[in-house]
């Protein structure tokens, strides 16, 4: 039941984006009658090729299976490209070189949609304020990671700096290759 609202909704979004990308239908018409199966998590989408270069949710076997990373969802709302990072391909490769370069090439817009219900002005100012909470959480993130990262290593040190982990791995290499060296000399001499 939810993978057949997940593969419903799925097709109705790309059918709408589709809608403005004449290249995107013309891409896609030469595999008519294809399938695709899109697996995110919990989340699996079965997806056909209609004449025309168009989706429709199917429920047969697919000719091409593509898993994705789960956490890339949230970005996907503002970056599309970021959910086709992580990607497993499976099945016919030129369907799938095809379908992934469509997925990937799309562009939502955000805008757009959201001004049918609330105006253009509002939209902007919505999808703007969004993108830049996002941005900011981003940057948080990165900050918060730096400096968890700044103090187990230097003021409560339950962990090493790379730098020191990188010397301490030089050290261990080459005391490895001076105790083969110093092997094959005592070998050499009990050989004598």
């Amino acid at each position: 039941m939810l993978d057949q609202f997940a593969s419903d909704a799925a097709v109705a979004l790309l059918n709408r984006l589709l809608a403005r990308e004449r290249w995107a239908r013309d891409r896609l018409a030469p595999f008519a009658g294809r399938g695709a199966r899109i697996e995110c998590g919990p989340f699996v989408v079965q997806l056909g090729i209609r004449d025309g270069g168009t989706f429709e949710a199917t429920g047969n076997a697919p000719d091409v299976t593509i898993s994705m990373d789960p956490e890339a969802l949230p970005q996907a709302l503002l970056a599309p490209r970021a959910i086709m990072r992580n990607v497993r391909l499976d099945g016919d490769a030129e369907f799938a070189q095809a379908l992934s370069y469509v997925l990937q090439n799309l562009r939502p817009e955000p805008e757009e949609e959201l001004s049918r219900f609330v105006g253009d002005a509002a939209a902007q100012r919505i999808v703007g304020f969004l993108r830049a909470a996002f941005a900011q959480a981003q940057e948080a993130g990165a900050r918060l990671a730096t400096t968890a990262a700044d103090y187990f290593v230097a003021e409560n040190p339950l962990l090493v700096a790379r730098a020191e982990a990188d010397a301490f791995a030089r050290d261990v290499a080459a005391l490895r290759d001076d105790v083969e060296r110093l092997a094959k000399r005592i070998e050499n001499l009990a050989s004598r």
